[in-house]
C-alpha cells in the first residue's frame, strides 16, 4: 500500500491579499505561513517518508523544507522539486485580485464550472485549462505510486492543483470538481492506495493542531 500525505503550502503574501495565486505568480510565505509549515513538520516528524515531492514553485519548496526540517529521518529523503505539481497558470489573472480583474462573469465560471472554463474562458485570459493541470499532476502521482508501491510519500503543492487532484483520486467526476472546497493553507490530506487506481481517504484538510492524533491512530492502517 502507498500512503500519500498531501500538504498545501503555507500562506503567502499573495494569499493574504486574497489575490489569484496561480502558476505565473509567486510570493514569500508570511510569518503565519512559516509557523504553520513548521507545525505540520512537527506533527509529521516521526513519519519516515520514502519520497518527498514538492511543486517547483518557491512557496511550495519553502513549505516542504520547513516541514522536513523537523523530520527525524530527513537525511534519507531529499526533496525533489517537480514541475508537474506547479499551480495552474491563470494567465492575465495571476497575482491580481477579483476587483482588479473586474470580470465577474468569467470569474464566476472559473469558480464553479471546470468544463465551461476550459471551453470558454481559458484561452481568452491566457490560462492553462483545468484538464491540462489535472493531467500533469495525476502523472506525478501515478509515477510515484508505481515507483514506491509500499512507500510513504509527502507531496507539497497548491490549492487548485489539490482541488483537482485529490478529488479526482477519490472518484469525483471532472465536471463536478468545482463543487468541492479548496483545502486551506498548511493542511494535510492523507490518501492511500493498494493498486494505484482506487484511493481511500484517511483524513482530509487537517491543520497541524488536529493532525497528531490521526497520525498515531492511522499509522498501522
Amino acid at each position: 500500500m502507498t500512503e500519500f500525505y498531501f500538504v498545501r503550502h503555507g500562506q503567502t503574501t499573495i494569499n493574504r491579499r486574497k489575490a489569484f495565486n496561480g502558476g505565473l505568480s509567486d510570493s514569500p510565505l508570511t510569518t503565519l505561513g512559516v509557523t504553520a509549515a513548521q507545525e505540520v513538520g512537527q506533527a509529521l516528524s516521526s513519519v519516515q517518508f520514502t519520497q518527498v515531492l514538492a511543486s517547483s514553485m518557491p512557496r511550495a519548496v519553502a513549505t516542504a523544507n520547513w516541514i522536513m526540517a523537523a523530520n527525524e529521518l530527513r537525511a534519507q529523503t531529499p526533496l525533489q522539486p517537480v514541475a508537474g505539481l506547479r499551480e495552474m497558470k491563470l494567465g492575465q489573472w495571476d497575482g491580481r485580485t477579483v476587483a482588479e480583474v473586474n470580470d465577474d462573469a468569467r470569474v464566476e465560471i472559473y469558480m464553479t464550472d471546470t468544463v465551461r472554463f476550459d471551453a470558454e474562458v481559458a484561452s481568452v485570459i491566457g490560462s492553462e485549462t483545468y484538464r491540462a493541470a489535472l493531467t500533469r499532476s495525476l502523472a506525478v502521482i501515478q509515477t510515484a505510486r508505481a515507483t514506491y508501491p509500499t512507500g510513504k510519500i509527502l507531496v507539497v503543492g497548491h490549492g487548485i492543483i489539490f482541488l483537482l487532484l485529490l478529488n479526482t483520486l477519490v472518484g469525483v467526476r471532472f465536471s463536478d470538481l468545482r463543487h468541492h472546497k479548496i483545502v486551506k493553507n498548511a493542511t494535510v490530506t492523507k490518501l492511500v492506495t493498494r493498486d494505484g487506481k482506487n484511493f481511500e481517504k484517511r483524513f482530509w484538510g487537517l491543520p497541524a493542531a488536529d493532525l497528531s492524533d490521526f497520525i498515531q491512530n492511522n499509522s498501522k492502517k
